[in-house]
């Protein structure tokens, strides 16, 4: 069932961005492409998009006429989301960007070229007084890279989570819906999507489907970790990961029992019992 949905989705992607082009022409969507990169657009972003992105890698005109950013914005390839901010719905970002890749004229170094110029426009951006506009512009800056350096982008998003982990749910929900924006990209960081998944769930008060998406992000016997950034399991959750290492949290619990484990006058006997007596009383 899951995959016909996703199908009939995708079909009803394909049948919008063609019925853009038939109505608008290919130079429209050319610029359709450039502002699929960014995670959302501004007329400012869409204008500079226009104005820095008139030629093919190869140095011929894409024909872009001016009005294609007004065409754009008000089209059904966008929704307005805020006070002159548009965001295109996942599955046609990606469809576009795939779509762009495949252009000859275009490909992966377009979105090289895009990368950098995203990065440029949001620098700025990034050291404003207003909270809001810094959270954007990393946003932005994540999305950059995780086209074009997703190891990169992988461990700054990982920070974010452990960051976002002590400061609160509605941070936490931010961030881990973030990463699933950007799950194309990140495919390859199979702990870390898992991991944002789990706990935007746990965000969400639904500990189950919380559960069995943080234990896909555990590999067995260790914390989950993506790229050195030890990612932090709810304590509710714990005990209900089959794959959690349950020693890892007795070490944390009861620090001693590291000295006694690595004591070599100490009896194995005597760390058994010790190790069991602590056991007990953990929950089921």
């Amino acid at each position: 069932m899951t995959t016909v949905v996703t199908d009939i989705k995708t079909e009803t992607v394909t049948q919008c961005i063609a019925s853009f082009e038939n109505r608008f022409g290919k130079p429209h969507l050319y610029l359709a492409y450039h502002a699929a990169l960014p995670l959302a657009v501004t007329p400012d972003l869409l204008y500079c998009l226009w104005a820095n992105f008139q030629q093919d890698c190869d140095g011929d005109s894409l024909s872009i006429p001016w009005v294609a950013v007004a065409n754009i914005l008000l089209s059904s390839l966008f929704k307005e989301v805020g006070y002159e901010l548009y965001e295109m719905e996942d599955t046609v970002r990606s469809k576009l960007l795939e779509q762009l890749k495949e252009e000859r004229n275009l490909g992966q170094k377009r979105i090289i070229e895009l990368s950098h110029f995203l990065n440029e426009y949001v620098r700025q951006q990034l050291y404003s007084d207003d909270p809001d506009i810094q959270d954007f512009a990393r946003a932005q800056r994540w999305a950059a890279l995780a086209y074009t350096q997703p190891t990169q982008a992988a461990s700054e998003l990982a920070m974010a989570l452990a960051k976002a982990y002590h400061e609160g749910m509605v941070e936490m929900l931010r961030i881990s819906s973030l990463v699933e924006t950007l799950a194309e990209p990140l495919s390859e960081f199979e702990q870390l999507l898992a991991y944002a998944r789990g706990m935007k769930y746990y965000a969400l008060g639904d500990l189950d489907n919380a559960t069995d998406q943080l234990n896909k992000a555990l590999t067995a016997g260790q914390d989950t970790s993506v790229a050195g950034i030890r990612l932090p399991i709810p304590e509710q959750l714990r005990a209900r990961l089959p794959n959690f290492p349950v020693a890892v949290t007795l070490l944390r619990k009861y620090p001693w029992l590291m000295a006694i484990a690595i004591a070599p006058t100490v009896p194995v006997a005597v760390f058994l019992l010790t190790f069991r007596s602590v056991i007990i009383p953990l929950p089921e």
